[in-house]
C-alpha cells in the first residue's frame, strides 16, 4: 500500500483492541530472542578479548563481560534498533504484521523518529506498571494505551486479505 493510500485508509480502519497488540508483542519477543542471542554470539567473544582477564574461558566466569555496562547498552540497542527500524520502515514489526496490525499518526503518516524515541521508552513502562499502561486502554473509547497517548499514534487493525 503506498504511502498516500494508507494515508487516506488509515483512519477507516478499526483500531487494534489490547488483545492483538499483546499477541503480536508476544511473537515480537521471539523474534527478540533470536536477535540476542545472535548478539551474545557476537559480543561475548568481543568483550573477552576488549574486557580484560575476568572475561578468559579458562575461569568460566563470563559475567562481567555480560554483566559490564557496555553488553547491556548493546543489547538495549539492539532491541530498540528492532522497533525503530520496524516502525520507522513498514509500520510494522514482525509480530503486528502476523495480527495484521499498522502502526502510524492519526493521519496514517509514518511516526517520526521522536515518536518512535517516545514509543520505545514508554511502552516498557506500560508493562512495567503490571501492564496497567495497555490495560488502562481498555477504559478508553479511543483504545489508546500510555505509548500510545505519549506519541501521539495509534495502532489499526489491518483488514483480512482476500484469497
Amino acid at each position: 500500500m503506498s504511502t498516500s493510500t494508507r494515508a487516506t485508509s488509515f483512519p477507516k480502519l478499526p483500531i487494534a483492541g489490547v488483545g492483538r497488540r499483546l499477541a503480536a508483542l508476544l511473537y515480537d519477543l521471539l523474534i527478540l530472542t533470536g536477535l540476542m542471542m545472535v548478539y551474545g554470539f557476537v559480543a561475548l567473544p568481543v568483550a573477552s578479548v576488549f574486557g580484560g582477564l575476568h572475561c578468559q574461558p579458562e575461569t568460566l566466569d563470563y559475567s562481567p563481560c555480560v554483566g559490564g555496562p557496555l553488553f547491556q547498552l548493546g543489547a538495549v540497542a539492539v532491541i530498540a534498533g528492532y522497533f525503530f527500524w520496524s516502525w520507522r520502515a513498514a509500520g510494522q514489526t514482525v509480530g503486528m504484521r502476523a495480527w495484521r496490525l499498522l502502526l502510524a499518526n492519526p493521519d496514517g503518516i509514518q511516526l517520526t523518529w521522536g515518536q518512535c524515541l517516545l514509543r520505545a521508552t514508554v511502552g516498557p513502562l506500560s508493562i512495567a506498571c503490571l501492564g496497567l499502561g495497555y490495560f488502562s486502554a481498555w477504559a478508553r473509547p479511543d483504545k489508546a494505551s500510555w505509548h500510545d497517548l505519549i506519541s501521539k499514534s495509534q495502532v489499526r487493525l489491518l483488514p483480512k486479505k482476500q484469497k
